[in-house]
């Protein structure tokens, strides 16, 4: 489906963005996978995904701007830009350090902004750009003890309208999509197995979701069949906003 195509997925070496770059590489696509600091992930996905086809981990800060043009000076073609990266620093808003809050929305949201502003060179030349910035159900429901992040998440699906209406000269779509809690790795080693099945409990498909619900959707939104579908954002998350 995306043979010669090119896609860069921010956090592409770990949980649903690792599932991302997983299925661009199954479906044809070249994958460049940016990474902040975990080595050790990065070299496993290094390992696991190049055995499929044409995979790549560079290590980047999102959030440093002159140091992600570097990294797309040196990429000849993009084709897809997935923008999965993200983090969530949790506590009530009075406890939570400055330095907490703004890496939050750093990483989850000006991250993503220099992502698009560095990439458009690229995208400019592609005749299929999709952008999608991944986000959260917590985008359109707000929780407590998570402000910096939930307010994060909103905005990214703000970015991703005005980016669509901006972009849409050039032809490049620009969506979001916001899966719900979905079970990776991390997720295991924060919650409790007894947490996970009453969550799981709470939602109306009585499970939470697997990376490839996510990774499925984004497929779709970056193949010829969604190519009327822009600025919009798709909910991932059995229903869970509907209770």
């Amino acid at each position: 489906m995306f043979k010669n195509k090119v896609a860069v997925v921010t956090g592409g070496t770990s949980g649903i963005g690792y599932g991302i770059s997983k299925q661009f590489i199954e479906n044809g696509a070249k994958v460049i996978a940016i990474y902040r600091n975990d080595e050790k992930k990065a070299a496993k996905a290094q390992k696991e995904l190049s055995k499929l086809g044409d995979f790549s981990c560079i290590k980047a800060d999102i959030t440093k701007e002159e140091e992600i043009k570097k990294v797309f000076d040196k990429i000849i073609r993009l084709d897809f830009l997935i923008n999965c990266a993200g983090i969530s620093n949790e506590d009530y808003i009075e406890k939570l350090t400055l330095e907490q809050i703004k890496e939050t929305i750093d990483v989850n949201l000006i991250g993503k902004i220099v992502c698009c502003r560095s990439a458009l060179p690229l995208l400019r030349k592609s005749k299929s750009a999709v952008v999608i910035n991944i986000a959260s159900r917590f985008a359109e429901r707000p929780l407590a003890t998570c402000i910096p992040y939930t307010t994060s998440e909103a905005a990214i699906v703000m970015l991703s309208k005005n980016l669509a209406l901006e972009w849409a000269p050039y032809k490049i779509r620009v969506n979001t999509v916001s899966p719900s809690l979905t079970l990776t790795p991390l997720t295991k080693k924060l919650y409790t197995k007894e947490e996970i099945v009453e969550t799981a409990k709470r939602n109306p498909l009585n499970r939470l979701g697997e990376v490839e619900d996510t990774a499925n959707v984004v497929m779709f939104l970056c193949s010829e069949k969604a190519s009327y579908i822009n600025g919009e954002n798709i909910n991932v998350n059995g229903g869970i906003l509907l209770i």
